[in-house]
């Protein structure tokens, strides 16, 4: 198994069909570490240059795959390797992609690629799943490192696991709360005039820039927060949707009436699993909660889709909507490699104190 760098730009035809490949046969999914996802953000964030791929080849195939980034790591005043999640809006995941045989030793030679190719002082594994098959393989390898690894950061958000029967709702909301959502719905639709819906739009370009324009329209687009505040991050987006649209991987989903889309919501669909990437409504009808109409929606959708078996809300730990409203939970880990040398005594203290300071940071926000 052997373990290098490749930087976007010098990726051949042959290197995006073995990476594709990967990704079909991964021991986790992960569409936020795809080509048709890494190199539509890389060009609308104007990086491609400064984005490589951590890979671990075998028997003339990819074995295990990463983007990566060095330079500075959350201000800690090192040089670094991390995991390239490109903006903190977009990079939702930071699983590598693994293949399903010989699990160990692919991870084990991209974990040395990124240790070795660049001068830096350590290589941060951001975000990564901690229960799932990738993790138990990482454990593995972590345990038996010459230096301690550090466990930077953990969190959890809500996800969805499927079940036999959709009472997804019926577990975590009130019968009162569950009437009050559908006394809504009825004062929405009357107010509208009109039936409601929920319905996939993907693969139309006007669902695209209609979700862009929701968006833009509320509190969001005044923070600068949205894809339309840069025009890169629209383009990216338009991008992104087209790829995984062509191959059938895209949910678009808008509730409203007819002629009138008041929440929208863009998932992606990798393996068995769908990750939820945007979700926007229309302020004007907040009295109505058209967003959690939507979300109540999709739990329908979720368990209707076949082949699925969980869904990734990708929110914030802290969303309390989507924490209301999904009953379970997934935990991410972020680690910390430190490589050998003369900064070996310095980076760990430093590493320890940043730590220390990011949990003080974030003990004080909640």
């Amino acid at each position: 198994m052997r373990g290098r760098l490749i930087g976007l730009d010098a990726l051949t035809q042959r290197d995006l069909g073995a990476w594709r490949e990967l990704a079909g046969r991964a021991l986790e999914p992960n569409p936020f570490f795809e080509p048709e996802y890494v190199l539509a953000l890389a060009r609308g964030l104007g990086q491609q240059g400064a984005v490589s791929l951590a890979v671990a080849e075998g028997r003339g195939d990819w074995q295990a795959c990463m983007p990566i980034g060095t330079g500075r790591w959350h201000r800690i005043p090192l040089p670094a390797v991390s995991t390239w999640r490109g903006h903190n809006l977009y990079g939702l995941l930071g699983t590598p992609l693994v293949g399903r045989e010989n699990s160990r030793e692919a991870l084990a030679a991209l974990l040395q690629a990124t240790l070795k190719g660049h001068r830096s002082c350590f290589t941060a594994l951001e975000w990564v799943t901690s229960d799932g098959p990738v993790a138990a393989v990482l454990e593995e390898i972590l345990r038996g490192a010459r230096r301690v690894p550090i466990r930077f950061e953990t969190h959890e958000r809500a996800m969805l696991r499927r079940r036999e029967q959709p009472d997804y709702l019926e577990r975590t909301l009130s019968s009162k709360h569950r009437r009050e959502l559908r006394r809504q719905r009825r004062k929405l639709s009357e107010a509208l005039q009109g039936d409601l819906r929920t319905v996939d739009r993907a693969g139309e370009g006007a669902a695209v820039d209609g979700l862009i324009e929701l968006e833009a329209a509320g509190a969001k687009g005044e923070r600068g927060t949205v894809l339309a505040a840069a025009e890169g991050h629209a383009a990216f987006f338009r991008e992104m949707c087209r790829n995984f649209a062509e191959q059938g991987r895209l949910q678009l989903l808008s509730f409203g009436t007819s002629d009138q889309a008041l929440a929208m919501k863009c998932n992606l669909r990798a393996g068995d699993g769908l990750f939820m990437f945007k979700i926007a409504y229309d302020e004007e009808f907040s009295g109505y909660s058209p967003g959690i109409q939507l979300e109540v929606d999709m739990l329908d959708v979720f368990h209707k889709t076949p082949n699925v078996d969980f869904m990734d809300s990708c929110a914030d730990p802290n969303n309390a909507m989507i924490n209301r409203l999904w009953p379970d939970r997934r935990a991410l880990v972020t680690h910390v490699l430190r490589r050998g040398g003369a900064t070996e005594q310095l980076t760990r203290p430093v590493l320890l104190a940043a730590r220390s300071l990011r949990e003080c940071n974030r003990r004080r926000k909640s």
